[in-house]
């Protein structure tokens, strides 16, 4: 069971007079990417990558705090941090929360290898106030990127969301080399064990992203909307939006533009 405890430097600026009010920020040092925002027994919980040692990105966590409001943050302690000499020794990547017959499951990727070169998915359970984590003793659950993608380093950011079939689904950012940015989607029963499916929309690359990160999609005014941040292979680039239909596993857009600049 993962429990972690607060450096000292976490309540440093508690009370600095520059801190902003109506912005989440953690206690201190490097976050990006919130993650897993999930409403659980009334209060709002927002995960974030997180590294607790510095001001810069490296040796990812997820950093956790809760809202009533969605304005005032309590910190709570760290939720995952990396395990060595297994699958996420190099980082605890993006992911989503779920809750599956009330209980909190945390979908992430795990990275290792040189350059985060090996991603793979990942599964933890939590406890019933979300402030500890049992990491899946099987990870990964998702350990093969697809053979279409023509690369193996760029697979990252699962979500994962309950279909009206009783099947979840899970969307995984990355690529598709010579291509574009790419969604794949996969289908489960348990929530462990996972069937690739297919593509769920491929972009250009010249236009729209040579990979894929953080993708959200879900169903909004009988239409369906997909949400990425695209990525040019060097640099994090645009975050996207596609408007359209979601038929037989396949997205077809009828609409797309930019959400927010890099």
């Amino acid at each position: 069971m993962l429990r972690f405890h607060m450096p000292a430097q976490r309540d440093l600026f508690e009370d600095d007079f520059q801190r902003p009010q109506f912005h989440f920020l953690p206690p201190a040092n490097w976050m990006n990417d919130p993650n897993g925002v999930i409403q659980w027994n009334g209060q709002y919980h927002l995960f974030y990558q997180y590294n607790p040692d510095g001001a810069v990105h490296s040796d990812m966590h997820w950093g956790h705090a809760v809202s009533d409001d969605l304005i005032h943050w309590t910190d709570l302690p760290v939720a995952l941090a990396p395990t060595p000499q297994t699958v996420d020794e190099g980082g605890i990547f993006s992911g989503c929360a779920v809750n599956h017959n009330g209980q909190p499951h945390i979908f992430y990727t795990g990275v290792s290898g040189p350059n985060y070169s090996k991603q793979v998915q990942c599964l933890a359970i939590g406890s019933a106030d979300l402030v500890t984590w049992d990491k899946y003793e099987q990870n990964p659950i998702i350990d093969t990127v697809p053979a279409e993608a023509k690369q193996t380093s760029d697979f990252r950011d699962p979500f994962v969301w309950q279909g009206t079939d009783d099947g979840w689904y899970m969307l995984v950012g990355s690529g598709i080399t010579g291509v574009g940015g790419t969604v794949f989607l996969y289908r489960s029963e348990d929530l462990v064990n996972w069937e690739y499916l297919n593509p769920l929309l491929v972009g250009d690359a010249q236009t729209q992203g040579a990979i894929w990160e953080c993708p959200n999609f879900f169903e909004l005014d009988g239409k369906w909307v997909l949400i990425i941040s695209s990525h040019d292979g060097k640099n994090t680039d645009t975050v996207r939006y596609f408007v359209g239909t979601y038929k037989d596993y396949r997205f077809i857009p009828e609409t797309s533009g930019r959400l927010d600049f890099a």
